[in-house]
């Protein structure tokens, strides 16, 4: 499969299809290269961004700050002046105030949004213009920060944390694509995790109406980041929801890996597009640095697949198998404990020694600082430990039955040696010092002589 650069684009955005390199002209390719790497263009950083009190003309709203701008528009924290509510309004930029086609691209991508209704969705409250025919959408305020930034502080993100993350994802991913609609530039900048531990899937702008009669896309064009393009982006060939397939799969190789499979050649399009269309990516296992499952290992290469017809077919398929591996790591994983539930330490185990008369006996543990359970649940927790240390007393009290018969059977043969020893020794000294018939009594003096002395001379 072979890549390379078009540069026609009805959004105005860099675009990929077969055949020769085109070179744009200079402040054409500088506006789309925003575009693509979500970036705002020269134009766009060079207008005036709102600042804090200043009103959205005709509209009912104030700004309090800027939260952050792309290639097509800026994102500001705002306040209702009638309600006093907060909320978050994207604005399109000023420099493409009279740009027809990418006005009807915010308003499909509020519309689109609006239609959901999921967890991991940000609501849509507010559509319109301007007073100078910029559109504006207003959805719901978050807290929180984006996966990139998440990422670039942990460094990497545990298996079990990112199974989670994604599987947020892909349950808003299967609802989008149920109602026909194409996220296309899935990343983590555009992946939201709140506060609360809840994950938002943003940024719809480019997004896909595949039941949409009209398109706003020329027929060859391709909208998004290059380092997340699918294979059939970069060539392309007709989109359907597989492309999010493969960029989720890229999202969780991110989580794991910490890094993206090709990022040794982040900064050069043209050679990330080559290898989203004909390299094989590595391994994670072989870049993290963390042990990343076989069964993970495999499900990712899966939504890598350079067929589309080789990777998982829609994202509940995709859901069904991350839920599957979520749950054996979640079941696998050591529950992490309460603040008021602590686990029994060395210093909670008893002591097992014995007494003057040779009987087992169990001391009680060293006395330690009581936890700080809640009034309502200290008896239960207090009892469960009480619990736990009378089991392992008597566990250690208690030696095994085959390891006391054999020190049985040892003392006793050692008894029967020290009896044997000790009769062996009482027989020795009672041969030497006892008198007995064969030794008669030497003859006293008289006696010797009275003997008759016979001569040795014949």
């Amino acid at each position: 499969m072979t890549c390379s650069l078009e540069a026609r684009s009805e959004a105005g955005t860099l675009l990929y299809t077969r055949g020769a390199l085109l070179a744009p002209s200079a402040p054409l390719a500088g506006q789309r290269r925003a575009l693509v790497e979500g970036e705002p263009s020269g134009d766009a950083r060079r207008h005036r961004a709102l600042v804090e009190g200043e009103p959205l003309p005709g509209t009912p709203y104030a700004v309090v700050r800027l939260l952050g701008q792309g290639g097509m528009g800026e994102v500001y924290e705002v306040e209702h002046l009638e309600l006093g509510r907060r909320f978050a309004v994207k604005l399109l930029h000023r420099c493409h105030a009279g740009r027809l086609d990418l006005s009807a691209r915010m308003r499909a991508e509020a519309r689109s949004i609006a239609r959901l209704r999921h967890r991991s969705l940000p609501e849509v409250f507010d559509l319109g213009a301007t007073e100078g025919g910029r559109p504006y959408f207003a959805m719901e305020l978050l807290e929180g920060r984006d996966l990139r930034t998440e990422l670039a502080r942990l460094g990497v993100v545990a298996v079990p944390t990112a199974l989670g993350l994604v599987l947020q994802a892909l349950s808003a991913l299967s609802l989008a694509h149920a109602a026909g609609i194409v996220h296309r530039d899935l990343k983590l900048e555009n992946l939201f995790l709140c506060d609360d531990g809840t994950l938002k899937v943003l940024d719809f702008g480019v997004a896909k109406l595949l039941h949409d009669g009209a398109s706003l896309t020329a027929p060859d064009a391709v909208i998004g980041t290059p380092r997340t393009m699918s294979p059939e982006q970069c060539a392309a060939q007709p989109i359907d929801p597989r492309a999010d397939i493969y960029a989720m799969g890229l999202v969780l190789y991110e989580l794991v890996a910490g890094r993206g499979p090709f990022d040794e050649l982040r900064g050069r399009r043209d050679a990330l597009r080559l290898a989203h269309c004909e390299r094989e990516p590595p391994p994670p296992s072989r870049l993290a640095p963390q042990l990343i499952p076989a069964a993970l290992e495999r499900l990712i290469l899966r939504a890598l697949a350079k067929a589309p017809e080789h990777r998982f077919q829609t994202a509940a398929d995709m859901e069904a198998a991350v839920r599957r591996l979520h749950e054996g790591a979640r079941s696998s994983a050591a529950p992490a404990p309460r603040a008021w539930e602590l686990t029994p330490t060395a210093s909670d185990f008893p002591v097992v020694g014995s007494s003057a008369d040779g009987e087992a006996r169990v001391d009680a543990p060293a006395p330690r600082r009581p936890s700080p359970a809640p009034p309502s649940r200290g008896r239960a927790v207090a009892a469960r430990l009480a619990h736990r240390l009378r089991a392992r007393s008597r566990r250690r009290a208690r030696p095994a039955p085959r390891a006391a018969r054999a020190a049985s059977r040892i003392a006793a043969l050692g008894v029967c040696a020290l009896a044997l020893a000790s009769a062996a020794l009482v027989l020795t000294l009672a041969q030497r010092w006892v008198p007995g018939s064969d030794h008669p009594a030497p003859a006293p003096p008289s006696a010797r002589a009275a003997a008759p002395v016979r001569s040795a001379v014949r």
